[in-house]
């Protein structure tokens, strides 16, 4: 009997498949340039374990990128942002982007894996099948957090549709997330057999945890976006626990742009910080809180807990799946200071539970959420489930 193995179609026999190993599985990937390098180790991982044949970037041109700026414009910038990133015009223009290279690349790949639903791979890919990888879906932007794709509820139903399709065509759907996985199931009418969570990998993690000492207790918020990500609540909660641990010290890192309010007693603004810097200051915490309202997955709690740091979160999306409460960390109610500022100080004014809470939560990184994980779960799922089939 034969090991399990990736089907590969015999180009001199059509409708014939054959058997091979995932080591020689070749893969295409399509994926957007990422100026924060978020999945680019997953690319790494991925082809230690497979034939990459090639990373495609859907590119346009500056005079195209203008037009589209230009017939999405809208004197809000939330709404101006919303409407080109969920833009049918920008998104078929993408698309042929990667249908020229798939042109070139005909013959030599047996799977294409797409990262996201920002376009689709290719209008005609010859016969290849492909994947999904995503952490999130309009659906779930929709229904938890409208303010984050600032569009029309006629365009929304239409990138509904179009994302739809996108997932039903997939020969799988890789997520983070069971959250997101839940989604595409239930919201897009894909088979659960067809669905699968990946996960996803911390982006930095020291190489052993790190023996912390005790000094000021220092929380550390990190996120571009301050009020999705629970910054303000966070900044209600803080003098509460000014109050309860005097020596406690916030550093906020991430907004380009300080909330117009008198920040509290204790609080340290960072703003914006390079990979480098942001290490030294996941290194130099006590406590990573960000206690997001809307959060499709969270990748600053893994690089948190990559630093042997406990985690506050909200008890919504995807959170739960990161932050074993009590073990790794602590979940509070989303939107309320009070709980917030209990778990807070709970931690804070413990350094014997805060240890024992970042050891948990690096240890669990370590076995569970590197981007190789993530890599042998899709290989596997392809290698076990073969997504090639004769048409």
């Amino acid at each position: 009997m034969m090991s399990p193995g990736v089907f590969r179609l015999d180009s001199s026999h059509g409708h014939r498949l054959m058997q091979t190993s995932a080591s020689d599985l070749r893969l295409l990937l399509v994926r957007q340039r990422d100026a924060v390098g978020r999945r680019s180790q997953l690319v790494a991982a991925l082809a230690r374990s497979v034939d990459l044949v090639d990373v495609v970037y859907p590119e346009l041109s500056r005079l195209q990128r203008n037009m589209v700026l230009a017939r999405t414009f809208h004197p809000h910038v939330g709404r101006w942002k919303g409407r080109v990133g969920f833009n049918e015009r920008l998104a078929r223009l993408q698309t042929e982007s990667v249908q020229r290279s798939l042109l070139a690349h005909r013959g030599d790949h047996d799977v294409i894996m797409q990262f996201q639903t920002l376009c689709t791979p290719g209008f005609d890919r010859a016969g290849v099948p492909y994947t999904i990888y995503t952490d999130n879906t309009m659906a779930l932007t929709w229904r938890h957090y409208p303010k984050w794709a600032q569009i029309s509820p006629q365009a929304a139903r239409r990138w509904l549709a179009y994302e739809a399709r996108i997932f039903r065509e997939a020969k799988a759907v890789f997520t983070y997330s069971e959250f997101a996985r839940r989604s595409v199931i239930e919201d897009y009418g894909c088979s659960s057999e067809s669905v699968l969570v990946a996960g996803a990998g911390a982006n930095q993690m020291l190489h052993r945890p790190p023996e912390k000492q005790v000094g000021t207790p220092r929380a550390l918020f990190v996120g571009f976006e301050l009020e999705r990500k629970g910054g303000l609540v966070l900044l209600d909660a803080w003098p509460q626990v000014r109050r309860r641990v005097p020596d406690a010290e916030l550093v906020v890192a991430g907004p380009r742009r300080r909330p117009k309010r008198t920040l509290p007693a204790g609080v340290r603004w960072v703003g914006r910080r390079d990979r480098e810097a942001l290490g030294e200051l996941y290194r130099s915490a006590s406590v990573f809180v960000m206690p997001s309202q809307f959060e499709p997955w969270g990748h600053a709690f893994l690089e948190a807990m990559g630093h042997a740091l406990p985690c506050i979160g909200a008890r919504c999306c995807a959170m739960p799946e990161i932050i074993d409460d009590g073990v790794t960390g602590r979940l509070v109610a989303a939107g309320e200071p009070e709980p917030l500022a209990d778990a807070l100080v709970e931690l804070l004014g413990d350094p014997v539970k805060m240890a024992q809470m970042g050891r948990a939560g690096y240890e669990r990184v370590r076995r569970e959420r590197l981007w190789s994980h993530v890599a042998d779960r899709v290989v596997t799922h392809l290698a076990e489930r073969p997504v090639l089939s004769v048409t």
